[in-house]
């Protein structure tokens, strides 16, 4: 007999049929009731929803994982998956190829715990990084072939072989291996590929006699730069700075022009009586030095003590070059690094409003299935 009313009880429900008759008085079902078909009714709960028969059997379990319940429709729940519209028998089963409700919730929870696992992953990478980068600071305080620096070299030399490993996986656990050269990230996953490959030199023991030992620990101390590619917020600092490097390139000509100039007039009116502009290299360096307002006041005053006008073209250097061009610079990079944080947000904003669009069609969709519906009971 086909359900027409459920009436809630304090500790039952009566269903009944199209001719008013009492189908049956099961229990209170877990959840709420949200709607009924000719023989069973859907109800909703914390963790999702479930059928049940005319006579309060359950009949099958879903996950909020599915989507959200819209309606049932010639015996059929109707949901919004994602971006999709489903429907599934009061048994579970897909009304498009009858496959079942609890394989496909199988293969989300599969794709959630490899979700999981990748983000495990990357965390446990991170923290190898990081201990790798206190490791290398330590060996800085070890004399060589003590038992700490034979433990912190054993430990380093895992942790590429840990890298390579990570990277051999990130390669090969594709569909296609190709695609890690060619997905969204291959930037991010090229400069990885080529950090690893020259920190795992330190292997070849032959290259040391061709570059040194010394040279051999340096090539391994690169797989710190892999802190860059591990954490997002690094990702967008470089990102940032390589953005601003043609910007940077330009003022970078105004700085080589700028101490070319003051350099040869440096040398010309101050070389004779001042070491520090003795030859045109000289004073690049305590041009440089100037800049950075290191002991700037005692070489002033040294020069000022034979030329009392050479007031004008310390202070003029100074004004120029600290206080101007090392300014501009920062401008540069504070506004590359605004508008890589309002490329990734335009990003986002952007496909979360392809999402909303393409779920306001679904909606239409399921809208116009209701009324389609509704017109053929009333016809």
């Amino acid at each position: 007999m086909a359900i027409a009313y459920i009436k809630e009880d304090s500790n039952r429900l009566t269903i009944y049929s199209l001719d008013g008759k009492i189908i049956s008085h099961p229990p209170l079902p877990e959840g709420k009731i949200l709607a009924s078909g000719s023989n069973f009714f859907i109800t909703e709960t914390a963790d999702g929803y479930k059928t049940y028969s005319e006579d309060g059997e359950l009949l099958n379990t879903y996950s909020k994982e599915i989507g959200q319940f819209v309606k049932i429709i010639d015996d059929h729940c109707l949901f919004i998956e994602g971006t999709n519209l489903k429907q599934y028998d009061k048994n579970g089963y897909d009304a498009e190829n009858s496959a079942p409700l609890q394989s496909k919730n199988a293969l989300n929870k599969k794709s959630n715990r490899r979700e999981k696992l990748e983000k495990a992953g990357a965390l446990f990478i991170t923290i190898l990084i990081i201990l790798n980068a206190i490791a290398a600071g330590v060996m800085t305080y070890t004399e060589d072939n003590t038992p700490t620096e034979i433990w912190l070299n054993h430990f380093c030399d895992i942790s590429i072989i840990i890298f390579i490993i990570e990277i051999v996986i990130r390669i090969f656990c594709r569909k296609k291996p190709l695609e890690f050269f060619t997905c969204e990230d291959r930037g991010w996953n090229i400069f990885d590929l080529i950090v690893t490959v020259i920190s795992s030199l330190s292997f070849f023991t032959g290259l040391e006699g061709i570059v040194g030992a010394r040279a051999i620990r340096i090539l391994r101390e690169l797989r710190l730069l892999r802190v860059a590619s591990g954490i997002s917020n690094m990702k967008r600092v470089l990102q940032a700075l390589l953005y601003s490097l043609p910007q940077i390139s330009w003022a970078s000509l105004f700085f080589i022009l700028l101490y070319y100039i003051y350099g040869i007039t440096g040398v010309e009116l101050y070389g004779e009586c001042d070491e520090h502009f003795s030859s045109l290299h000289r004073t690049f360096l305590t041009l440089l030095q100037l800049m950075t307002m290191d002991d700037w006041m005692n070489i002033t005053l040294g020069v000022m003590e034979t030329n009392p006008l050479a007031w004008i073209y310390f202070s003029t250097f100074i004004l120029f070059a600290s206080y101007i061009l090392v300014n501009l610079i920062v401008g540069i990079v504070v506004d590359s690094l605004n508008e890589v944080h309002n490329q990734a947000m335009s990003s986002s904003t952007d496909e979360l409003t392809r999402e909303v669009d393409k779920l306001e069609k679904q909606m239409q969709h399921v809208k116009k299935l209701i009324s389609k519906k509704e017109n053929k009971d009333n016809a």
